[in-house]
């Protein structure tokens, strides 16, 4: 890894970990917006979510408790700009949130695929930002693509995590659900998981290599 990517990577971690403390505090304090329903004429099978297309962003996910589009809160990493981070995020009650989170990179400059070892510590600075400990983590695919799953909890036990996370091209993505005991294993925390579905970018890895 060249020192440049080097330097990247480190920076991202520190937004991930900054990340983690936000949502945290999200969950007793915090506030979201919504705009604009994607699909007005979609009735989902549930009335509390709804399904919204991000195309600027490339993927699509469904929210529960709103009926206009999240905002992104979208700011550059601190010392890599023009690396973006892309925030969507949606508090139901007072303890569950639901975010999708996008890492935009320069054009040809993601680490693409990423290697388990990038998940992990990315996993591992979120988990210290939001003070938990991570329980369990698997590696996955997303629509074909490398991805990752972890669940962490508090010291108490009573604040539960489920992170995703996914590369697609230049982006990375983390689909995050926090809420209260046994969440990430909730029917709402998988749903909000499995809701999510990636738009356009390069093939999976494993149809580029056959067509070689």
């Amino acid at each position: 890894m060249s020192l440049r990517r080097l330097t990247r990577s480190v920076y991202v971690l520190i937004a991930v970990a900054t990340l983690g403390t936000a949502l945290a505090t999200l969950i007793s304090t915090g506030s979201v917006y919504a705009e604009d329903a994607a699909d007005a004429g979609s009735v989902p099978e549930d009335p509390r979510w709804r399904e919204f297309h991000f195309s600027d962003h490339g993927f699509v996910a469904s929210f529960p408790g709103i009926t206009e589009r999240p905002k992104p809160v979208s700011t550059p990493v601190a010392g890599q700009n023009p690396l973006l981070q892309h925030d969507y995020k949606v508090k139901t009650g007072k303890d569950t949130v639901y975010c999708v989170v996008v890492f935009e990179y320069p054009e040809g400059r993601a680490p693409n695929p990423p290697k388990q070892d990038y998940f992990k510590k990315v996993v591992d600075a979120y988990a210290k930002g939001s003070d938990t400990k991570v329980r369990t983590k698997t590696p996955i695919k997303i629509n074909g693509r490398p991805g990752f799953e972890a669940k962490a909890e508090d010291d108490r036990g009573k604040l539960n995590h489920l992170i995703t996370l996914v590369a697609n091209g230049d982006r990375i993505y983390m689909i995050i659900s926090a809420g209260p005991k046994k969440h990430a294993k909730s029917i709402d925390a998988l749903s909000f998981r499995d809701s999510f579905r990636l738009l356009g970018g390069p093939p999976p890895p494993a149809i580029t290599s056959s067509s070689n």
